[in-house]
């Protein structure tokens, strides 16, 4: 069980084998950094029940060393992780991320970054009871959206789609420049 990388330099008429990560991680997603850099975010079954990263500084064909992020704890599902905006286009980096933020699957929330992942101080639940599988996207009016599994009792009772905006996300603190 690995993360690995597929990628297509011509569009998509052909697709090459990247760079593959550690043992134990599967389910991943990646985003560009501000700097070009690649950073994936993977599931893990590595029991610390966190999110693992690694960064890759020549477009995913090789990867650094796994790195738990401490503040991503984890109850070993799927995830998702998106650039929202770029400073140079709307005054700040900023980084999505989704998950049941506890040891059980429960507790969807979506959390922010404005570092580029090295910190995630921003975090709203959706749903305190059972929940799993989520999706991030931006939609048109550059509001947030989040489809993911929840339940009362079990995770996967209904799947859901909430929208949001920034400005909901970060209790007002932040909002897009108009």
């Amino acid at each position: 069980m690995h993360s690995h990388v597929i990628y297509s330099d011509d569009y998509g008429k052909s697709w090459n084998m990247g760079g593959v990560l550690g043992e134990k991680t599967n389910e991943c997603q990646l985003v560009e950094l501000a700097d070009g850099t690649l950073m994936i975010n993977m599931r893990n079954y590595l029991g610390n029940q966190r999110r693992v990263i690694a960064t890759s500084k020549d477009g995913g064909l090789s990867w650094s060393e796994l790195e738990p992020d401490e503040t991503l704890i984890d109850p070993v599902c799927q995830a998702s992780f998106l650039r929202f905006t770029l400073k140079e286009k709307a005054r700040k980096n900023r980084l999505l991320f989704s998950n049941p933020a506890d040891t059980q699957r429960v507790n969807m929330t979506v959390r922010l970054s404005y570092d580029e992942g090295k910190a995630w101080p921003i975090a709203r639940r959706l749903h305190e009871g059972p929940a799993a599988y989520s999706s991030l996207a931006i939609l048109k009016d550059r509001s947030i959206g989040c489809l993911y599994e929840r339940g009362e009792t079990h995770p996967y009772e209904r799947i859901t789609f909430a929208r949001f905006s920034l400005e909901w996300l970060s209790s007002g603190q932040d909002q897009l420049k108009k």
